[in-house]
């Protein structure tokens, strides 16, 4: 998939919309995140071997524990016992794929490009949790949801990925990441759901 077909994340319209509407005490930046790859990883997290070529890959860590991430040069997500979700900037994404590709040859595993599929957002400021718990069952406690944890559920009736960033003084921050096909639905319950606190959409 070319670059440019990547960047294209249809949410132009909604984006210039949300400007006009913008508050000027926006306490809540929401971000789409268009120039990300979205890479899945499927292997056993029980072969050592498995484990080791990743990283080698990679150079960084493997996330293992369940709901757990991943965050360096590439941020990635558990998703279940032997799956994988690595956002990775899309210059770097045909490299990490030959590289993780040509580590894995000969084993058990699979490395596919989703980013057609899929969007991600970024939430920045205060009260990001309230907002997000207004849709989702999660716990978001900063005891219970600290940075470096991610965890699939359910936020308006849309199923996300969730994963917690940041948490410094009251500004949190938070990635989310959507099948395409709900992702405007998804903005515009968020800007409902933060117009309490102001909201300012912009896209990457």
């Amino acid at each position: 998939m070319t670059e440019a077909q990547h960047r294209r994340h249809g949410l132009e319209a909604f984006i210039d919309d949300a400007s006009q509407r913008e508050s000027t005490k926006s306490k809540i930046a929401i971000e789409v995140r268009s120039g990300l790859a979205h890479i899945n990883l499927r292997g056993n997290a029980k072969d050592q071997k498995f484990i080791e070529a990743v990283e080698n890959a990679l150079e960084q860590p493997l996330p293992v524990e369940p709901n757990t991430m991943s965050v360096r040069v590439h941020h990635v997500y558990w998703m279940g016992p032997n799956e994988w979700l690595i956002l990775t900037a899309i210059e770097s994404a045909d490299t990490v794929m030959t590289r993780l590709s040509e580590s894995l040859c000969g084993m058990s595993a699979a490395v596919n490009d989703i980013g057609g599929g899929q969007i991600a957002l970024r939430l920045t400021g205060q009260h990001v949790a309230d907002v997000l718990a207004k849709g989702c069952t999660l716990d978001l406690h900063p005891r219970v949801f600290a940075p470096g944890m991610c965890a699939q559920s359910g936020l308006a009736k849309a199923n996300v990925l969730i994963g917690c960033i940041e948490r410094i003084e009251g500004q949190d921050t938070f990635d989310i990441v959507v099948r395409r096909s709900f992702a405007d639905y998804l903005l515009h319950w968020l800007e409902h759901a933060a117009n309490e606190y102001g909201v300012r959409f912009t896209a990457s």
